[in-house]
């Protein structure tokens, strides 16, 4: 019996990385979603339930940290673990993420190998 493959949430503004990690995660063998805001984020990820969530910080419509923060207090989404994107090297955007249980925290741009690796431990 074949294993049944993981579905990831993939939510940025920047539209050309959501394709991009899109394309790289499907050729790992992932399942992927995606979200353009905040908002989108949230009702997909209440929706199809992922099983990891890569959310940019800061994105219109209710950015990263307050769309986690819903999901956080959603029995649908409590669960779900998430990886932080950000293009800023702020150390309290850091601590506010771990504060909200980021399994993961990434400045773009950021080193493919140690995002796949990453991925594929918090999904094992």
């Amino acid at each position: 019996m074949a294993e049944e493959q993981k579905l990831i949430l993939v939510a940025d503004d920047d539209k050309d990385l959501v394709m991009a990690l899109s394309i790289r995660l499907r050729a790992a063998g992932y399942s992927v979603v995606s979200a353009h805001n905040g908002e989108e984020a949230y009702d997909i990820a209440n929706s199809s339930k992922p099983d990891l969530i890569i959310l940019d910080v800061r994105m219109p419509a209710g950015g990263g940290f307050s769309s986690i923060d819903r999901m956080k207090h959603s029995l649908n989404t409590r669960n779900i673990p998430v990886i932080f994107l950000t293009a800023f090297d702020d150390e309290e955007m850091l601590e506010q993420g771990r504060k909200l249980g980021a399994a993961g925290f990434f400045r773009k741009p950021f080193d493919d190998r140690e995002f796949m690796t990453t991925i594929a431990a918090i999904l094992k």
